[in-house]
């Protein structure tokens, strides 16, 4: 693993050796060699000696083609699909992925691939949407620089200095190298970052736009480091994002080695995002300045300008057609030009020159507004026009792949809420179920219309929730979009609340005790699609017959009635008649009511026709921690008076719940209240609510 040190002693025994090989040749070949030896701890006489080897015996690494192993991400890497993010190579406990330009195994795997590196690569599965739902993503753009001289106004290298002097941070891996060509580097005190400049390594924040790793995380991890931030483009960003979020996105908890244990991996507390058009292999840009004959020690910056390459030196610009760069050709099936799922994105688009624009995304990254002062009038419609040129570049190679026949993982359509993977290779939209199941005829008949156009057939699932399915992966985002004006919101799968089922309530049925749609409306516009440790159902039901089975729900509420016999009974045995449960009992004049037995559900006060029963207790019985399924646990009950102690009580249990919850995919709540303790759970309920 490359590191300012080793870059120093490779310099410094470059400059004593005679050799016949080209001194930036030599020193790539060397790093290279390092590199592959994955080692942080090399003495200064092993690298002086790898360097005298390489220069005086012109000994390389074996650049035959290594032996093929069989690998789930072979079909993304041979299909030219691959992002060479290098997300595979941090999470592999085993240390058997390694990347050089692209990724690819070593050894043989007992998984054949189907583990981590598979789940987290941003070409099999996006995991966007379910990402953003946990980001709570929104876009604050600004304008600025530091005092660090740096592409784009260096504000990049001055927040990660910032970063590290208040401690926020241990560490931080950003893209270094040496000639320009990049490396993963873990930067762990402002004077080594600022020492960037220093070393002949380009400053942090220059884009290189060639192909890097970033497998100093793992070197991170190895050194026990707990929070790093991590400056990534798009692809690498999208990576970082899935290895995060990897227990919600896959189902499954991180992968164990050989050793029993999973790769060392700190946690990544701040995800810095670079504009990207596209990258290149280096030996394609090297061969460019070549032709050019320009020193590559001359060069300050690489940049994209419309259609041209830009290779810049400090008193003249050159550019090159970028149909002569041949982009790494995974790059054309991206369509994310600022790093959408960053915590903070920089570039310069948008700014006046020498400035850095920073795009905002994420709570946590409003920290940065602690640092700079910014201006706010970023032209927005320049990012606009490079978000539309990799979107049309991506539609023109989805097209050209279907019309050719090449492969496509259709990674993107997890972009989108609702979509899910169906039988025999097709897909399925779901939307979520209407507040008390209720379909507008002539909303039904658009789906209709819709489904028939593309061939699908409509499914109501358990839920009472609309299916489109059976819909060809190429028509998936077509269809999406045809359906995006219906006043439905795209429900989906995985660690979320999932579609809330409500009765009709008193508005629709006669044994309904309360309005069970207004109470639904206003729990679904806070909970819909809200990320959870797990699934999080919600029933709501006017009586106590609990039609939708509220007492296994996660969450649970139905209407409660309560008699009282007044004097006005003269034991007309009336409300015995409809006391479906025999909860009464006339003696003489009176009827006697069985309170272990009445559940409430008031059908005995309306029927008595001598106005003999009153209301002794009226409001809402909740049913907390219930479960159906694989195995059925009914919920714990709690009563309340009013609709207001509804909203504060499923507050608090929903923060509770997702404080004390582990396993993620696995541990409903039901689980958390039988771990952590009934009595326990319930009193921090109470906290939670009294605290509100």
């Amino acid at each position: 693993m490359l590191n300012m040190y080793y870059d120093m002693m490779i310099n410094k025994y470059i400059n004593q050796i005679d050799t016949s090989i080209d001194a930036l040749e030599l020193k790539l070949r060397v790093w290279d060699f390092i590199n592959s030896l994955d080692k942080t701890d090399l003495s200064e006489e092993e690298i002086k000696n790898i360097v005298s080897n390489i220069g005086n015996l012109g000994t390389t690494l074996d650049e035959s083609n290594p032996p093929k192993f069989e690998w789930y991400l072979n079909t993304i890497v041979d299909n030219d699909l691959c992002a060479k993010c290098g997300a595979c190579s941090i999470v592999c406990p085993n240390h058997i992925v390694e990347f050089e330009e692209k990724p690819f195994i070593v050894k043989e795997c007992l998984r054949k691939g189907n583990g981590m590196c598979q789940e987290v690569c941003p070409r099999v599965n996006a995991g966007s949407y379910e990402i953003r739902t946990r980001l709570n993503s929104f876009e604050e753009y600004y304008y600025g620089k530091s005092d660090i001289k740096g592409q784009s106004g260096g504000v990049v290298t001055k927040f990660l200095e910032y970063l590290l002097n208040d401690k926020k941070i241990d560490g931080a891996v950003v893209i270094g190298g040496s000639h320009w060509k990049p490396s993963s580097m873990l930067v762990t005190n402002s004077q080594d970052l600022l020492n960037l400049h220093k070393i002949d390594i380009d400053s942090t924040p220059k884009s290189r736009y060639s192909i890097s790793s970033l497998n100093a995380i793992m070197e991170a991890g190895e050194m026990g480091f707990e929070k790093i931030a991590v400056v990534g483009l798009p692809c690498q960003v999208a990576g970082l994002r899935n290895i995060q979020y990897h227990q919600f996105n896959s189902k499954h908890d991180a992968e164990r080695g050989w050793n029993g244990r999973p790769a060392k991996i700190p946690k990544i507390e701040y995800v810095l995002g670079l504009f990207c058009t596209e990258k290149f292999e280096y030996s394609k840009i090297l061969d460019k300045i070549n032709t050019l004959g320009i020193n590559v020690d001359d060069i300050v910056k690489f940049d994209v300008k419309g259609p041209n390459f830009l290779i810049s030196t400090e008193t003249e610009d050159h550019e090159i057609k970028l149909n002569e760069m041949e982009p790494s050709p995974g790059c054309l099936m991206c369509r994310d030009f600022d790093a959408e799922l960053a915590d903070i994105s920089f570039g310069e688009k948008g700014s006046p020159k020498g400035f850095s624009t920073v795009v905002i995304r994420t709570e946590k990254g409003k920290i940065i507004k602690d640092y700079f002062d910014f201006n706010n009038d970023v032209d927005i419609e320049e990012i606009e026009f490079m978000r539309n040129f990799k979107e049309k570049r991506f539609q023109k190679e989805i097209k050209h792949r279907k019309e050719s026949g090449k492969a496509n993982s259709y990674y993107y359509l997890w972009r989108f809420g609702g979509v899910g993977m169906g039988q025999k290779g097709r897909a399925y939209l779901r939307f979520r179920t209407t507040i008390g199941g209720y379909y507008d005829a002539d909303l039904l008949m658009e789906i209709s219309a819709i489904a028939k156009k593309y061939g699908g057939i409509i499914k109501l699932t358990s839920r009472e929730e609309i299916e489109i399915q059976g819909i060809k992966l190429d028509d998936v985002e077509d269809i999406v979009y045809d359906c995006k004006d219906l006043p439905l919101v795209n429900g989906t799968e995985g660690p979320l609340v999932r579609s809330l089922m409500s009765c009709p309530g008193k508005e629709g049925c006669l044994l309904g005790l309360i309005n069970t749609s207004e109470i639904a409306e206003k729990i679904e516009e806070k909970y819909a699609e809200k990320p959870a440790n797990y699934k999080f159902k919600i029933g709501i039901t006017g009586c106590p017959n609990k039609c939708l089975s509220v007492s296994t729900t996660d969450f649970g509420i139905h209407g409660v009635k309560t008699p009282f016999t007044n004097d006005n009974c003269n034991g007309c045995g009336r409300c015995e008649d409809v006391c479906k449960i025999n909860a009464i009992e006339i003696t003489g004049k009176n009827a006697i009511t069985d309170y272990d037995s009445c559940i409430s559900c008031g059908k005995c006060i309306p029927a008595c026709p001598n106005n003999a029963k009153d209301i002794k207790y009226k409001g809402y019985c909740l049913s907390i921690g219930g479960k159906g399924g694989r195995e059925t646990i009914l919920g714990h009950e709690m009563y309340v008076d009013s609709e207001d102690e509804i909203y504060k009580t499923l507050d608090a249990v929903f923060e509770v719940y997702n404080k004390h919850a582990k396993n993620p995919q696995r541990e409903r709540l039901a689980s958390t209240i039988k771990r952590i303790g009934q009595l326990n759970f319930f009193n921090e309920v109470e906290k939670v609510k009294l605290s509100k």
